[in-house]
């Protein structure tokens, strides 16, 4: 059974600092929980146009009491070649002054309310950490669980890849159904070195009930390369503010999402792509579908900055919709502030499916539900041929189906 800290009315900045203490945290980091709670005492909750957060009523958050929804599956003889592979709280005694140089420098921890909660309160999370040159060739899995209705967790992923080196992480959210206040927080960040490449599959599936309010960035070094994968199938509501930051010349992105919102969920996702170096390239393409009652938005943005050159940048996102009643806001922007640029441009397309499609594939002998199914599981395809792992793909593709 999941025990839980007292509601967020009811926890003080003292309490806060005590438990770091208690727990033996080093004092860098009790002073940043202390300033964060600080911060979300004292903030509004942010302005988002387009997230429903009227029904989650902060006084019933309870936090969970301690770090019981991590699970890391990894082969541990790859520890023999430096890797680094643990929970963050493990990592805090012999990985301090590495978390220390990392933690917190890609997001921004007091952005608004919930990035100061997140900071303040995180307890769950992990350690990645690959050595230079060392090539991982089987995929690691972090996997968070919410077991239990009416709990929060803040769960933490560092990634620290360095030069020339590879890996492969598959970072999962799940749980049962739940009932609504149940509350995921989690924060992600990735920094990879210079000709150090990594792939990325962050799968939110939840099941029904959880508020999902989650922050991603990553920051790319000199031909550094990421193959994101972003998949967002559960939760009630969700708010994902992710970005990559393309710093280094010669850095590559590319940038897969699948979202698919029926019943009455409300998913949102903004992802940026930000470019700072010289001839980087980057591409985002994310399918969206919703269905029933949903509501889905995607907020993408390109951001080419002054100090960058020779930008070859695209984003796109497709939609369709099962149902009249269902919507999906698209919203993708490019912001330029130099005249340095290769190329550049977004694209958006909404709409039903083709019934000329549905038409072509009944005439074949395929029912129309069946062609339907069909054509939604291809519209994904890109998304899911990027997940390694046969099983999970097929678990995916099976919720897929069932939201149909």
């Amino acid at each position: 059974m999941t025990t839980t800290l007292p509601t967020l009315n009811e926890i003080s900045a003292e309490f806060v600092v005590a438990r770091s203490q208690a727990a033996g945290e080093p004092a860098w980091l009790t002073e940043r929980r202390r300033e964060a709670w600080a911060a979300f005492a004292q903030m509004n909750p942010p302005e988002w146009r387009r997230t429903d957060l009227s029904k989650l009523d902060p006084t019933t958050i309870a936090p969970a009491d301690g770090a019981h929804a991590t699970a890391i599956q990894w082969n541990p003889a790859l520890s023999s070649q430096g890797v680094i592979f643990t929970t963050l709280a493990a990592a805090l005694h012999s990985h301090g002054a590495l978390i220390q140089r990392y933690m917190d420098t890609a997001v921004e921890p007091l952005k608004h309310k919930f990035s100061a909660l997140r900071t303040a309160l995180w307890q769950d999370g992990a350690l990645l950490y690959v050595p230079k040159g060392v090539a991982i060739e089987v995929p690691l899995r972090l996997i968070y669980t919410l077991g239990a209705d009416g709990v929060a967790i803040f769960p933490r992923t560092l990634v620290i890849v360095e030069a020339q080196a590879s890996v492969t992480l598959i970072e999962e959210f799940t749980s049962p159904d739940l009932r609504a206040g149940s509350f995921a927080g989690p924060i992600t960040e990735i920094f990879v070195g210079d000709g150090a490449s990594v792939r990325f599959v962050s799968i939110q599936h939840w099941g029904a009930g959880v508020y999902h309010l989650g922050g991603q960035r990553a920051i790319l070094q000199r031909d550094a390369s990421l193959e994101w994968t972003s998949i967002q199938l559960g939760g009630q509501v969700q708010h994902i503010e992710a970005e990559t930051t393309l710093v280094g010349n010669g850095s590559r992105l590319n940038w897969l999402g699948a979202t698919f919102a029926a019943d009455s969920q409300h998913l949102v996702i903004a992802p940026w792509m930000r470019h700072v170096g010289h001839n980087c390239e980057s591409f985002m393409q994310f399918k969206t579908v919703v269905n029933d009652t949903a509501y889905s938005v995607f907020d993408g943005m390109i951001k080419i900055e002054h100090e960058s050159a020779a930008t070859g940048t695209r984003l796109e996102e497709h939609a369709l919709h099962l149902s009249p009643k269902a919507r999906n806001d698209s919203i993708p922007g490019l912001m330029i502030s130099t005249n340095d640029v290769l190329r550049g441009g977004h694209a958006s397309t909404s709409g039903d499916i083709d019934e000329e499609q549905l038409f072509y594939m009944q005439t074949r002998g395929i029912p129309r539900s069946e062609a339907q199914r069909m054509i939604v599981m291809g519209f994904f395809e890109p998304a899911l041929e990027t997940v390694p792992l046969e099983e999970l793909r097929d678990e995916l593709t099976a919720e897929i189906a069932a939201k149909i």
